[in-house]
């Protein structure tokens, strides 16, 4: 396959022939806000709160807290690539307090576990899946998948999956 051509909404510039490489990386696979945000109602959504890395969402009996995490995923035999998502993971009130009130202590590092709160395009029934998540100070917290659950998204986080399927995702991922 050719290079991907994307805009990118982070810098405001479009990228050609992008391959996954440092030099010339792929868009993240990144999402707005988490599943459970998205499917509010108006009336709902004024019981909630949401920034581009962090939401919660007041509810009659609980509120849900929500971080946004990268997950990387190798490319099988290409160390120099992987596909990177950035995926919505509800965790804890104690975990959210946490990860927020390090946020500026590049030092910190603390590990929380969560489930997967975002549809993930390609595969079925993601939301829900335990995740293990690893702050990193003013960094996205990177998100691992219990290696334990039997899931296709565990299998490739772990295992990874080929460039051509890589390709493939985002160039689905880009037409949405």
């Amino acid at each position: 396959m050719t290079g991907i051509d994307f805009d990118c909404t982070c810098c405001a510039t479009t990228h050609c022939g992008t391959d996954g490489t440092r030099d010339r990386p792929w868009p993240v696979l990144g999402f707005h806000r988490p599943d459970p945000y998205l499917a509010l109602s108006p009336q709902e959504l004024r019981d909630c709160d949401a920034t581009d890395d962090a939401c919660w969402i007041a509810r009659p009996d609980r509120t849900d807290f929500f971080v946004r995490a990268k997950m990387p995923m190798p490319i099988r035999a290409d160390p120099l690539r992987r596909l990177d998502h950035e995926p919505w993971v509800r965790i804890g009130e104690d975990d959210f307090v946490d990860i927020l009130s390090h946020i500026e202590d590049d030092a910190y590092r603390a590990e929380y576990a969560g489930h997967l709160a975002t549809a993930l395009p390609g595969y079925e029934d993601t939301e829900g899946v335990p995740v293990l998540v690893r702050s990193q100070g003013h960094l996205r917290p990177v998100v691992v998948p219990d290696p334990a659950v039997e899931h296709p998204l565990v299998r490739d986080v772990h295992e990874g999956i080929t460039r051509e399927e890589a390709e493939l995702r985002i160039r689905s991922f880009l037409l949405r």
